[in-house]
C-alpha cells in the first residue's frame, strides 16, 4: 500500500530519485515490467455465434426431422423445415452478434504521452513506455498516465469521478496516510491511471503500470465477470428443452405404437416427423425476439436505449435497483437551500443553476434583509466562477459550489456583473485543501474590503466571536441534515494602498462573522415520485455511491429509501466486518458509500446469490464490472463513460432514475406478451399433438402433413403472434408484485387452459375430418378440411390470448389494430394456399365448397365461447408460481 509509506520509502523500493531514471534502465525495466498498456480481450469470433444460433433443442429436432424427410424422399418437407431453421438462425446471429467493446474502451482511457523526468531532464514519451520508478510531471488537463505515488504537489485537484464515482474533484496531498483499507477515494496522495489533472500541478513516482493499475484491475475484472443469464434466458432455455424431450418423447411413442398396429415403417416415419413438428412451435424464437425489439423502441421514447435485446424483458422481472446517488437520483447541480445569519433561518426555493427562486423566513417571503445581502455579497465575490446561460440551459463555468454561490446571490436579486464592477478585485489567496479557506481583497474608491468563504471552523476561528459555541452547533446540524456548510466573513481595511497589505494575517484575524451557507445536491423530484412507484410495484432501491456515508443517508431518507430498519455502510466497513456481513445482512443494507468497484461487484453478487434480479447503474469506469454482472446494467447517457456505457445493456438518455421505473414497466409489458404469444402458439400445438395421437388410436388416416403442420405454425400463426407483441399492457402492470426469477412461461393455470383448448380443437378438427371422409370426400379434401379449420381456431383463439382474465367482448378492438391487419394478412394466405394451385401442390391442399367453409368457421367459434367460460369460473393466481 504506496499510500502508506514515506516519500523516501518510495524512491528506495524503486531504485529511483526525484532525477527520475536513466534511459539504459529505463529500457531495462520496460522488458521486465512490460508495457505500460491495457490487455484488450479477445474478440467474439463471428463463426463462434453463427454456431450458437444451433444450440437450442427445438432446433436439433429441426434439423434431424430434416434428415429424416430427405432419407424418406419427402423433399418439399425437408426444404420447409430448413427454411424455418435458417430464418430462426439469421435472426439470431444479427441479436448476438454485438462486439465486446468495454476493453477498447478501457483503452481509450490510457494517455497517449506523459511528460517524465530522465537523466535529469524532462522527456515527452509514449504512455505505454511508463516504467514503475519514472517520475512523472503533472499539470492542470494531463490525463494520469499510471498509479503515482506523489512527491510534490502546488494546489492540485484530480477529477477521479469516472474511478471512484465521486463527484467533486479531490484536492491531492503527499502526506503519508497511516490507516488501513483506505478507500481508493481518500488515498489523497495517490494519482490514479485514467483520471484527469483539473487544477493546479505536481510530480509522483511510479509504482504500478498495465495491468497493475487501478484501472487495470478492473479491466481484469470486466474480462474475468461472466454476465449473468437473463431470467429470460434460464426460463426459455428450460422451455426448450421440455418442449424437445416432449417432443421426441411422442414421435418415439407415435413411431412404436404404429408399428405394434402393423403400420409401414415410412407412413409412421410420417407420423413422427409430423408430431416432432407439430409439437415444436417454430416461430417462438422468432416472435420472442419481434416482441423484445417491439419493447425496444418503447422503452427508447421513455429515454432507455437498449444495447443487448434480451435485457428487454429483464427489467420487467427486476425486484431490485441498485442506482448512483449523483445526477442519477440527484439533480447533479449543486444548490444552496439554507443560510444561517444572527439567529434566522433563511429558505431557498429553486433547483439547479436557474438564477430563479423564492427566498423565505419562517414561510414568508422576504423583501430585504441587510445581513443576508452582505453574507450573499461575500460568496459572489469570494468566487471564480461563472454562471451562464446555453440554449436556454443555466449550466456554471468553473466550481459547481461556487456556482450555487452566484445562484444564491442572484435570487436574492444581487446583480452579478455591477457588483464585481463595482467592487474591482485587487488580490486573492486561492481555496486551498490545507488552509481550507479563500481569501479575495475588493477596491471601492479608495477603500479595501476582504471577504473570506472556507470551513466554518476556520471563518469562526478567524472572527473571534463570543457566540463560537452556538454557531458550531449550527454549523454541525445543518452538516448532519447532509449540507455541505461553508461559512464566510468580511473586513474592511484602513489602508489607503493594496502594496503592503498582508492578505493572509488580515484574513485570518478579527473577520465579522457573516453566516453560513448550506449547499446540496437536490434529489430529482421525478426520482422521489419513481421511487415511490418501484415501492408499490415491489421493487427495492439501493444506494451505492461514492459520496460520504452521512450526505447519502440523508438523501436516501429523502427520496424514501432509508427506513427505520435500514442499514448504510461503507466499503471500509464491509471490509472490517468480513465477507459473511454482506451476506447476511445484503437485503436489510439500502446505503453503500465510499465503495470500490470490488464492492460493487460483491455487493451485485450477494444479491443474485439469494435468487433477486438485479438493475445496476452507475457511469464512472469504476461501475463497469458491476454493471456487467448484474443481470440489467443501467449506464447514463449524458455523463457516463465509454467503458460504463460498452458494459451496459442498457443507456439512459436523460441520466434519470424515473426512466428506470418507465423501462421497468415496458419490461413486464413485454413478459406478458410474450406469455401471451406462447399461450396462443401451443393452443395450436397441442391441438395438433392430440389430433395426430387421436387419429392414430381411432384408425383415422394422418390428418395433417409436415408441411401443413410448418404453415400453420409459421405463416398463419406468424402473423398473429407478432401482433400480440404489440398488445399496450394490462392495467394493473405498475402495481403486480416483481415475478420470481423461477415462474415459468407455462405456469399450472395456463398449462390447464393449454388443455382446454387442446380439447376443443381436438374434437372440433377430427370431428369434421371423419365427417368429410365418411361422406365420400378424398383424403385431400378431408385433410384440407381439417387444415383449415384449426387455422380458423387459431383466428379465434388469438383473440382469446389478448388477455388471460378480461372478456373478448370487454376488450377495445382499436388497442391494437395491427392484430385485426394481422388476421386480414392470414385469411388471405389461407384462402391462397387452398386455391392456388403451386401452393395446393406444395402443401397437398385442394379448394373447398362454401358449406364446408361455414361449418369450418362455426366449428371454431366454439373456441371463444370455451376460453369465456373458463374465463369467467377462473382467475390467473396473483402470487407468481414457482417451478
Amino acid at each position: 500500500m504506496y499510500y502508506k509509506k514515506t516519500v523516501k520509502d518510495v524512491f528506495e523500493e524503486f531504485s529511483t530519485n526525484e532525477y527520475g531514471l536513466s534511459n539504459e534502465e529505463a529500457k531495462n525495466r520496460l522488458q521486465s515490467y512490460g508495457s505500460n498498456i491495457i490487455i484488450e480481450k479477445e474478440a467474439i469470433s463471428v463463426w463462434k455465434i453463427v454456431i450458437n444460433q444451433f444450440k437450442s433443442p427445438l432446433i436439433y429436432i429441426l434439423v434431424i426431422a430434416a434428415v429424416f424427410t430427405t432419407l424418406i424422399e419427402h423433399y418439399i418437407d425437408t426444404g420447409v423445415i430448413l427454411a424455418a431453421v435458417l430464418l430462426n438462425t439469421i435472426i439470431g446471429f444479427f441479436q448476438e452478434y454485438k462486439a465486446e467493446k468495454a476493453m477498447q474502451a478501457i483503452k481509450k482511457l490510457a494517455a497517449p504521452k506523459a511528460t517524465v523526468i530522465r537523466e535529469g531532464k524532462e522527456d515527452r514519451i509514449n504512455s505505454e513506455d511508463i516504467v514503475p520508478g519514472d517520475i512523472v510531471i503533472l499539470s492542470a488537463g494531463n490525463k494520469i498516465p499510471a498509479d503515482i505515488r506523489l512527491i510534490r504537489e502546488s494546489e492540485l485537484n484530480v477529477d477521479e469521478s469516472t474511478l471512484t464515482g465521486e463527484s467533486m474533484p479531490v484536492d491531492k496531498n503527499t502526506e503519508v496516510i497511516s490507516q488501513e483499507n483506505v478507500p481508493i477515494a481518500d488515498r489523497k496522495n495517490m494519482a490514479f491511471m485514467g483520471t484527469i489533472a483539473t487544477h493546479g500541478s505536481g510530480r509522483g513516482v511510479v509504482v504500478r503500470t498495465g495491468e497493475k493499475t487501478q484501472l487495470g484491475k478492473i479491466s481484469q475484472q470486466i474480462k474475468t465477470t461472466e454476465k449473468e443469464r437473463t431470467p429470460l434466458q434460464k426460463r426459455l432455455a428450460d422451455f426448450s428443452r421440455k418442449i424437445g424431450m416432449l417432443s421426441i418423447g411422442l414421435s418415439l411413442f407415435v413411431f412404436i405404437v404404429g408399428i405394434i398396429k402393423g403400420l409401414a415403417v415410412t407412413q409412421m416415419a410420417v407420423f413422427a416427423i409430423s408430431m416432432a413438428v407439430a409439437v415444436i412451435p417454430e416461430g417462438l424464437p422468432v416472435v420472442v425476439t419481434i416482441t423484445m425489439a417491439i419493447g425496444l423502441n418503447r422503452m427508447a421514447k421513455k429515454n432507455a436505449i437498449i444495447r443487448q435485446l434480451i435485457a428487454v424483458e429483464t427489467l420487467g422481472g427486476c425486484n431490485y435497483i441498485c442506482s448512483d446517488k449523483t445526477g442519477t437520483i440527484t439533480e447533479n447541480k449543486m444548490t444552496v437551500i439554507k443560510a444561517y445569519i444572527k439567529g434566522k433561518n433563511f429558505e431557498f426555493k429553486g433547483i439547479g443553476y436557474k438564477p430563479e427562486g423564492e427566498i423565505l423566513l419562517d414561510s414568508e417571503k422576504i423583501q430585504k434583509d441587510d445581513n443576508l445581502y452582505k453574507l450573499l455579497l461575500s460568496g459572489l465575490l469570494c468566487n471564480d466562477s461563472n454562471l451562464y446561460e446555453e440554449n436556454g440551459v443555466w449550466n456554471v463555468d468553473g466550481d459547481p459550489t461556487e456556482g450555487a454561490l452566484i445562484v444564491s446571490a442572484a435570487k436574492y436579486g444581487i446583480d452579478v456583473n455591477e457588483e464585481e464592477y463595482k467592487y474591482k478585485r485587487v488580490d486573492e489567496l486561492p481555496f486551498s485543501s490545507k488552509k481550507q479557506y479563500m481569501v479575495t481583497m475588493h477596491q471601492i474608491d479608495d477603500k479595501y474590503t476582504i471577504f473570506v468563504k472556507g470551513s466554518p471552523e476556520k471563518i469562526l476561528g478567524f472572527s473571534g466571536n463570543e457566540d463560537n459555541r452556538e454557531l458550531n452547533i449550527q454549523s454541525i446540524k445543518m452538516a448532519e441534515a447532509g449540507l455541505r456548510v461553508l461559512g464566510f466573513g468580511m473586513k474592511q481595511l484602513n489602508a489607503t494602498s493594496s502594496e503592503n497589505i498582508n492578505l493572509e494575517k488580515e484574513a485570518t484575524e478579527g473577520l465579522d462573522f457573516l453566516g453560513f451557507q448550506g449547499i446540496i445536491d437536490p434529489p430529482k423530484e421525478s426520482a422521489i415520485e419513481a421511487i415511490k412507484g418501484t415501492k408499490e410495484a415491489g421493487i427495492k432501491t439501493v444506494m451505492i455511491t461514492g459520496d460520504h456515508k452521512e450526505t447519502a443517508t440523508v438523501i436516501a431518507k429523502r427520496i424514501g429509501i432509508f427506513g427505520i430498519d435500514s442499514i448504510a455502510v461503507t466499503g471500509q466497513e464491509l471490509d472490517s466486518k468480513g465477507e459473511n456481513f454482506l451476506k447476511d445482512n445484503v437485503e436489510k443494507i439500502s446505503v453503500y458509500a465510499r465503495v470500490s468497484p470490488r464492492h460493487k461487484l460483491e455487493i451485485v453478487e450477494a444479491l443474485q446469490d439469494k435468487g433477486n434480479v438485479v438493475a445496476v447503474t452507475g457511469d464512472g469506469v469504476n461501475d463497469a464490472p458491476a454493471l456487467k454482472k448484474a443481470n440489467i446494467g443501467v449506464s447514463m447517457g449524458k455523463g457516463g463513460t465509454d467503458v460504463a456505457k460498452e458494459a451496459s445493456d442498457m443507456i439512459l438518455k436523460d441520466d434519470n432514475y424515473a426512466s428506470i421505473f418507465e423501462a421497468v414497466k415496458v419490461g413486464r409489458i413485454i413478459f406478458d406478451n410474450i406469455q401471451k404469444v406462447v399461450f396462443f402458439l401451443l393452443g395450436t400445438a397441442v391441438g395438433e399433438a392430440l389430433i395426430i395421437i387421436s387419429s392414430l388410436f381411432i384408425g383415422l388416416p394422418l390428418p395433417f402433413l409436415a408441411t401443413q403442420i410448418l404453415w400453420i405454425n409459421l405463416v398463419t400463426n406468424g402473423l398473429q403472434d407478432v401482433a400480440l407483441a404489440y398488445e399496450p399492457g394490462e392495467e394493473d402492470i405498475a402495481k403486480r408484485p416483481p415475478r420470481d426469477p423461477k415462474e415459468r412461461i407455462i405456469s399450472s393455470f395456463l398449462l390447464k387452459r393449454l388443455i382446454i383448448v387442446g380439447v376443443v380443437v381436438t374434437i372440433g378438427t377430427l370431428f369434421l375430418f371423419w365427417y368429410k371422409l365418411s361422406q365420400g370426400h378424398t383424403l385431400t379434401y378431408a385433410r384440407t378440411t381439417a387444415f383449415n379449420t384449426i387455422v380458423f381456431y387459431q383466428f379465434f383463439h388469438t383473440l382469446n390470448s389478448r388477455s388471460f382474465e378480461k372478456s373478448v367482448f370487454k376488450m377495445s378492438p382499436f388497442a391494437n389494430p395491427f392484430l385485426y391487419v394481422s388476421l386480414i394478412l392470414s385469411l388471405i394466405a389461407q384462402i391462397s394456399v387452398l386455391t392456388f394451385a403451386p401452393l395446393q401442390y406444395i402443401f397437398g391442399t385442394t379448394e373447398l365448397d362454401a358449406e364446408t367453409w361455414i361449418q369450418t368457421i362455426f366449428m371454431s367459434l366454439t373456441i371463444i365461447v370455451a376460453m369465456e367460460i373458463d374465463k369467467l369460473f377462473r382467475k390467473r393466481p396473483t402470487m407468481v408460481e414457482k417451478s
